[in-house]
């Protein structure tokens, strides 16, 4: 396979991965969260529900593509493909870009729900 054909296929690929990071992420912390998101009474938490999926694959997504062939001093198109290894490591470091967004977007999540649980547990001494 020629190193263009290899950008094309793998870009497509690990975007697909990228995004299916995202969502397994999101099978993983589903029941923990809806077990918080329902004990917020009201439509908030099925807003929350809906919530914590899109940003868990748009955090995968963006890490993807926060990854710059321009940054990495490749200026063409010959530049980039000239060299597997450098497509290799590419594939990696999106991978590597959407694992920190996702760790990152999870941490956010922890935040919101320790707010959301202390605000209940502060509501529930109040009563």
């Amino acid at each position: 396979m020629s190193n263009a054909r290899y950008l094309i296929v793998s870009y497509f690929v690990f975007a697909i991965v990228c995004f299916g990071l995202g969502l397994l992420v999101y099978f993983i912390l589903r029941k923990p969260f809806e077990a918080v998101a329902d004990a917020i009474a009201g439509t908030r938490g099925q807003i929350l529900k809906r919530s914590l999926m899109v940003t868990l694959t748009v955090a995968g997504v963006l890490g993807f593509l926060g990854y710059s062939y321009n940054d990495k001093g490749c200026v063409s198109y010959e530049q980039v493909i000239q060299n597997r290894a450098g497509l290799v490591r590419a594939n990696v470091e999106q991978v590597q870009g959407a694992s920190d967004w996702i760790v990152w977007t999870v941490l956010a999540w922890g935040v919101v729900v320790a707010i959301i649980l202390s605000t209940l547990r502060r509501k529930k001494s109040e009563s």
